[in-house]
């Protein structure tokens, strides 16, 4: 048995030492040195717990209810699992097959039949001659890594869609506040147009184009409500539950507005889990190309059995040869594959730089709609105060008939008009923060 055991093993061993899988190269793509808002810093890091820079305890309730409950990212861990299973699948061939054999011979002599059973270890053992099982098994250990960076890819999503989807209810309810109070200004100037009116001070226009107002007040708050109500819907849904009440929340205006640096360009390659998804899927692809190369060459499968039936040289030569199969014609199927195998890998070459451009144009969006959105907001914060001064003096001028109807119903309307642009201002500063975080990688 020493003779078998160290000319096999080193025949197998040499053999096993060619590899035609091509060497990896990491797709080239340009890369900016900075962002074009040169105004902003650059750091290294981002808060791994983002969400938290905005000060709101209801929303980091909310993340760790989507994080344990969310169905897609349920989903996404069973893929996840599915894909290791898949991986153990693919490196089983560089392992010997072990197995139990069992016959029955029957032997007749002078009492009649007589059966005996035997039953034999099985080992066959296929040489890795030119990596072929080597680089199946890459190929599935890396879409293992390309679903787990999938998942976490899928998270930051979700993470970022509840926080867009609260502060989207925060504006909401904002908004219902707006409504409800513009609803009681419209109805107390109604009852001044109207004391006014049984005056003789003004005519049945007024009351009539302000009843006007007071209804569309009430069909914007109706509208406004239902709204409301489909984004707790929406929000339920993201953290696996029915459509529901989202129960208390915080006011609007409570939520902070974080300030922070953004990461250099190149950090993006690293920190953004899709891009690492598609590094290994490359990886992956990489790997098939070796395997569909070894296809074209000798396969040479070890048998135990036959190899112990003629343990001598000349046996173990022939026992050798019979396991040596070399394809000769497949009908354009292995040519086909390495075609498929290569083509695959360009076009997710093409993916890999598709990908990380979209990166920074989703950093740069981002960018352009946080500081934009900012000054707007300022220029906006002022405007209502303006508005609300001018529709007081104009209210009470017109109690003093100073003015007349249109002229109050116009600082009623832009009083309106500058609180939902305010609100709307905000809550595009507050997105884009979620965007910009989520687009910098977020905590990966």
């Amino acid at each position: 048995m020493k003779f078998l055991k160290y000319p096999i093993s080193f025949l197998a061993l040499s053999l096993s030492a060619c590899n035609v899988t091509p060497d990896f190269v990491k797709p080239s793509v340009e890369i900016p040195t900075k962002w074009r808002d040169e105004a902003s810093n650059v750091k290294q890091t981002v808060d791994p717990k983002w969400w938290q820079t905005f000060g709101s305890l209801k929303l980091n309730q909310l993340m760790l209810q989507a994080i344990a409950y969310n169905n897609d990212l349920a989903a996404a861990a069973q893929r996840v699992e599915q894909a290791k299973a898949q991986a153990k699948i693919a490196g089983a061939n560089l392992f010997p097959q072990l197995g139990i054999q069992g016959n029955t011979a029957h032997n007749v002599d002078e009492t009649g039949e007589v059966g005996k059973q035997n039953a034999s270890f099985t080992v066959a053992y296929e040489v890795d001659l030119w990596g072929k099982n080597r680089a199946a098994q890459s190929a599935g250990e890396n879409r293992f890594l390309s679903e787990v960076f999938a998942k976490d890819a899928l998270q930051l999503v979700v993470m970022s869609n509840v926080s867009q989807a609260y502060f989207n209810l925060l504006a909401l309810d904002e908004r219902k506040q707006i409504a409800t109070n513009f609803l009681k200004n419209v109805t107390d100037v109604l009852t001044i147009i109207e004391a006014r009116f049984k005056a003789g001070a003004v005519s049945e226009l007024d009351v009539m184009q302000q009843k006007t107002e007071l209804a569309n007040a009430r069909a914007s708050l109706d509208l406004l409500n239902q709204q409301y109500a489909l984004a707790e819907n929406a929000l339920a849904i993201l953290l696996g539950k029915p459509p529901q009440s989202a129960g208390k929340i915080e006011s609007f205006f409570s939520v902070q507005i974080p300030t922070f640096d953004l990461l250099e360009p190149a950090n993006l390659l690293e920190r953004r889990p899709d891009i690492r998804q598609i590094e290994m899927e490359l990886l992956a692809a990489n790997a098939d190309i070796g395997v569909a190369r070894a296809a074209f060459y000798p396969k040479l499968q070890l048998n135990l059995e036959s190899i112990l039936a003629s343990p001598q040289p000349a046996g173990i030569a022939a026992s050798l040869a019979a396991g040596l199969v070399q394809p000769i014609f497949q009908g354009g199927r292995l040519d086909g594959n390495l075609e498929y195998t290569n083509a695959r890998q360009a076009e997710l070459v093409e993916t890999y730089r598709k990908t990380i451009l979209t990166a920074f144009k989703e950093v740069e969006d981002a960018v352009a709609i946080r500081t934009n959105s900012n000054r707007r907001l300022k220029m906006l914060s002022e405007t209502v105060d303006n508005a609300a001064q001018s529709y007081q003096l104009s209210l009470e001028r017109y109690r003093l008939g100073l003015i007349d109807y249109q002229t109050l119903l116009n600082t009623q309307r832009t009083l309106l008009t500058a609180q939902n642009n305010r609100v709307q201002a905000r809550q595009d500063v507050l997105i884009a923060l979620v965007q910009l975080y989520q687009a910098l990688g977020g905590g990966f």
